[in-house]
C-alpha cells in the first residue's frame, strides 16, 4: 500500500562468470541495472572501460526471426495458435529445450527466408509484367514492330495515348500541319495514337499535343509486334502465377512449424537484453561491475543468487546527492487492479504517496454513478468474470472493471435503474420485480435531478478534503511542519468553515452557525495569506497570499467539475429510457412485434452499455488526474524496470 522502498546496489562479477552471473539475475528479475554513463562507479573510476560495442549479431537474429514470424503468420492456414484470451503459447520445459538445442529450428528460418526472398522477387516480377501488358494492351492492333517505331533526322514519330474527347481537335489541327495522325486503339476513355509530323514542325506538334493531355507510351526497349509481347506478357504472368501458389503453399507448410521461430525469438530477444546489459556496463579487463536497483526486501534473495558464483560480490551503495530510485508500488489483491489508473498517470516521485489505495473506492463509485443502471452492472459482472476464467495473461484491468460492475449494481439499485426502466414500462408497475425496484430505490434521477446533484458535489467536496488530508498526514511524516499547517491544514478548517457558512445560510444547517463559521474561516485564511509565501519578501509574501486566497475559486470549481458523475449518469438514463420506447412501439408490429423488440432491447442496451462506459472510464479518469491528485500527489517517477525474461510469443510451464 505504498512506494517500495529501493537499495542502490553494485556487483562485482569476474568477467568469466558475468555471462551466467546475468541469466540468473535476469530468470530472477530482481535488479534494474544501470548503463555505464548512469553508473556511479563509472564517474567515480573514469579509467574503466565501456564496450560500446552494439551485439549487432543478435539484433540482426532478433529482427530476422521477427520478419520470418511475421510472414508465416500471413500465410498460416487453421486455427490460429494465440487468442485473445490466451496471447502466448504454453509449452512444457522440455520442448522448449529441445528447440532451442536442435538445428531445426535455424534450418525453418533460412527456409522460410528462401521462400520469403523468392516470392517478394517473383510478385515484384508479377506486378511489372501487369503493368506492362497494361501499357501494352492499348496498341494490341498495332501490326508494326515497336523497334521500328523510331525517328528519322527528318521525320520523328510520337506515340502516346490522348483523351477520347480531344482526339478531333488534334486530328483538326494536325491536318493544318505536315502530320498525320493514326488511331491504333483505345483502352479506358483514352486512345492509342502514333503521329507523324517533319522535324522541323515536331515543336508545333508537341504543343499541340500536350494542350490535348498527350502522354507518351512508355514502350522503350522493347521488341516485336505488342501482339506478340502480349501473349508473352500472358504466358508469363500464368507461370508467375503458378509458382507463387506453389511458394505461398510452401510458406502455409512452413507456417505450421512457426512456433519453433517464436521460441528462437523469446529466447534471443532475452538474450539480446542481457548482452546488452553487460556491453553498457563498465569492466576491466578481468571484472565487470553490474550497478543497479532492487527492492529492499528482495536483497537477501539478491545476496544469495550472487553468492553462488565463487567470482562474484554484491555491496548496497548510498546514492549520491540528488539521486532518484526508481519507483515501484505494491498494494493490497483487491486494491492492486486499480494500478492500471495509477501508471496511466506515470508514477509517483519517490518521496510521494502511492495514490492507489485513496482513488480506488472513489474511481469505482465513479464509474458506477456514470453508468447508474444495476442491469448494465449485471452484464459487466457476468461479461468479465468469464472473461477473467478463461483469460491467461495480464488481466488487472478487466478486473477493475469488473470491480466497477458491483458499485454500477449498487447504483443502479439506488436510482432504481434496470435497463433504464424496463422493468416499469414493460412488464408492468404491479410486479414482484417492480415492487423490489422500488423497494431498493431511494432517489429517481429523472424526477429528483437535484438530489443526483447534491451527491455528485458532496462526493467530490470529500474527495478533495481525502486530497488535502492525505497531503497533511505526508508532510507530517516529512517533518514539513509548516506545509502540514499553512497548505493543507489552514485550507482544511477554512473550506469546511466555508462550507457550513454556505450549508448555513441555505437554511441546511441552523442560521445561528453562518455567523460563527464565517469568522472561523478568518482565521486559517490569515494564516494562508501571511505564510504562504514563506521564505519570500513582503512584496512575494502578500502577492503569494493573495492569490492562494483567490484560490478559494479553484477549490468551488473542482468540486462543481464533479456535476459530471450526475450529468453522464442522467443520460445513461435518459439513453435507456428512449430505448425502452422504441422497443413498446415496435413491439405493436404484427406477428413479428415480439422478435424486433427483443432485437431492438438487446441492440439498443449494448450500445448503451459501450457508449456509457467509455464515458464513464474517462470522466471517472478525469476526475483523478485533474481534480484529486494536484491536491497532495508528485509526479515524475522513474518506473522500476528489472532485468527480466519476457515473452512475447509462448510460456514454458515448469
Amino acid at each position: 500500500m505504498a512506494i517500495v522502498p529501493m537499495e542502490k546496489i553494485l556487483i562485482v562479477a569476474h568477467r568469466s562468470q558475468a555471462g551466467e552471473l546475468l541469466e540468473a539475475l535476469q530468470d530472477a528479475g530482481l535488479v534494474q541495472l544501470l548503463p555505464a554513463d548512469q553508473a556511479m562507479v563509472s564517474k567515480e573510476w573514469p579509467e574503466l572501460q565501456v564496450d560500446f560495442r552494439r551485439p549487432k549479431d543478435l539484433e540482426e537474429l532478433v529482427g530476422r526471426l521477427e520478419r520470418a514470424i511475421a510472414f508465416l503468420e500471413s500465410h498460416a492456414k487453421g486455427p490460429a495458435l494465440t487468442s485473445f484470451f490466451a496471447p502466448q503459447i504454453e509449452i512444457d520445459a522440455s520442448t522448449y529445450s529441445s528447440i532451442l538445442s536442435g538445428r531445426q529450428a535455424m534450418n525453418l528460418l533460412e527456409e522460410t527466408e528462401a521462400v520469403h526472398k523468392q516470392l517478394d522477387r517473383l510478385e515484384t516480377e508479377l506486378e511489372q509484367t501487369e503493368e506492362q501488358l497494361e501499357r501494352l494492351l492499348p496498341w494490341r492492333n498495332l501490326l508494326c514492330r515497336l523497334e521500328e517505331l523510331t525517328s528519322s533526322r527528318t521525320v520523328q514519330a510520337l506515340i502516346g495515348l490522348i483523351a477520347s474527347q480531344n482526339v478531333p481537335a488534334v486530328e483538326a489541327e494536325l491536318a493544318e500541319l505536315p502530320a498525320t495522325i493514326e488511331i491504333i486503339g483505345e483502352s479506358e476513355g483514352r486512345k492509342a495514337c502514333v503521329i507523324f509530323c517533319l522535324a522541323e514542325t515536331s515543336g508545333e506538334v508537341q504543343k499541340i499535343l500536350r494542350n490535348a493531355e498527350f502522354e507518351p507510351a512508355r514502350l522503350e526497349g522493347l521488341k516485336g509486334t505488342p501482339a506478340e509481347l502480349i501473349e508473352q506478357c500472358r504466358r508469363r504472368r500464368e507461370e508467375l502465377q503458378k509458382e507463387i501458389g506453389r511458394l505461398k503453399e510452401k510458406a502455409a507448410e512452413l507456417a505450421e512449424r512457426r512456433l519453433e521461430l517464436k521460441v528462437l525469438f523469446d529466447y534471443y530477444s532475452n538474450l539480446l537484453k542481457r548482452k546488452t546489459a553487460q556491453l553498457q556496463s563498465p569492466a576491466t579487463e578481468q571484472t565487470l561491475f553490474l550497478e543497479g536497483w532492487v527492492k529492499r526486501k528482495d536483497y537477501p534473495r539478491l545476496e544469495e543468487i550472487v553468492h553462488r558464483f565463487e567470482g562474484c560480490d554484491v555491496t548496497i551503495l548510498i546514492p549520491c546527492e540528488g539521486e532518484e530510485p526508481p519507483v515501484e508500488i505494491e498494494n493490497p489483491p483487491v486494491v492492486r487492479p486499480f494500478e492500471t489508473i495509477t501508471r496511466l498517470y506515470g508514477m509517483p516521485a519517490p518521496t510521494s504517496v502511492d495514490p492507489t489505495v485513496f482513488l480506488a473506492p472513489f474511481f469505482a463509485i465513479f464509474f458506477g454513478l456514470c453508468l447508474a443502471d444495476a442491469g448494465y452492472g449485471l452484464i459487466l459482472m457476468v461479461v468479465l468474470g468469464w472473461i477473467l476464467k478463461k483469460m491467461r495473461g495480464p488481466k488487472a484491468a478487466f478486473q477493475m472493471l469488473f470491480l466497477c460492475g458491483f458499485t454500477t449494481l449498487a447504483a443502479g439499485a439506488i436510482t432504481g435503474g434496470w435497463f433504464g426502466d424496463a422493468i416499469t414500462s414493460l412488464l408492468g408497475p404491479d410486479t414482484f420485480l417492480e415492487r423490489l425496484r422500488v423497494r431498493l430505490m431511494l432517489f429517481d434521477p429523472m424526477s429528483q435531478p437535484m438530489t443526483f446533484f447534491a451527491l455528485s458535489l458532496i462526493l467530490g467536496y470529500v474527495q478533495i478534503q481525502v486530497g488535502l488530508f492525505i497531503a497533511l498526514i505526508h508532510n507530517l511524516r516529512k517533518r514539513d511542519f509548516a506545509a502540514a499547517i499553512v497548505d493543507q491544514g489552514c485550507w482544511i478548517i477554512m473550506l469546511n468553515c466555508l462550507a457550513c457558512l454556505g450549508l448555513a445560510k441555505g437554511g441546511i444547517l441552523p442560521a445561528t452557525l453562518a455567523k460563527p463559521m464565517g469568522l472561523a474561516a478568518l482565521v486559517p485564511a490569515a494564516g494562508i495569506f501571511l505564510f504562504s509565501g514563506r521564505g519570500l519578501g513582503m512584496g512575494g509574501r502578500v502577492g503569494i497570499g493573495l492569490f492562494q486566497l483567490f484560490s478559494t475559486v479553484f477549490y468551488l470549481s473542482d468540486i462543481l467539475s464533479y456535476a459530471r458523475l450526475m450529468a453522464l449518469g442522467m443520460v445513461g438514463s435518459g439513453f435507456g429510457l428512449a430505448i425502452n420506447v422504441l422497443v413498446k412501439l415496435v413491439m405493436d408490429v404484427p406477428w413479428v412485434g415480439w422478435l424486433l423488440g427483443a432485437l431492438v432491447f438487446v441492440v439498443g442496451h449494448l450500445f448503451n452499455l459501450g457508449m456509457s462506459m467509455l464515458g464513464a472510464f474517462v470522466h471517472s479518469l478525469r476526475l483523478q488526474f485533474v481534480e484529486f491528485f494536484p491536491k497532495f500527489l508528485t509526479g515524475g517517477g522513474q518506473e522500476f524496470r528489472p532485468l527480466r525474461k519476457e515473452f512475447k510469443h509462448i510460456a514454458v510451464r515448469s
